[in-house]
């Protein structure tokens, strides 16, 4: 299978290094970007939470650096193709609990 960039190979051959990298993430960074792949807003993952918007925010920050993205958008397809390769279908409802 060739992608629309020319790479062959499985969709996660765009986001291999990426994936790789989310083991890296502490829980708490897990969750939020758990729930940044299902499209929540940092005030949504805030609620969530129940932590406040900057704390999301310094989260969000960390995930970026270390998945060695530059953005949201990214980090949420990242999210995204990890749920789908590794956990099988997406959930309803991303796994958070109360921390």
């Amino acid at each position: 299978m060739v992608g629309q960039h020319g790479e062959s190979g499985l969709a996660s051959a765009r986001w291999r290094d990426e994936l790789a990298r989310v083991g890296a993430l502490s829980g708490r960074e897990r969750q939020v970007f758990d729930l940044i792949g299902a499209g929540h807003s940092n005030r949504g993952i805030a609620d969530r939470l129940h932590v406040t918007e900057r704390t999301v925010k310094a989260h969000v920050a960390s995930i970026l650096a270390k998945l060695g993205v530059e953005s949201r958008l990214q980090a949420g397809l990242v999210a995204q193709v990890h749920q789908l390769m590794y956990e099988g279908t997406w959930p309803d409802e991303p796994r958070v609990t109360d921390t």
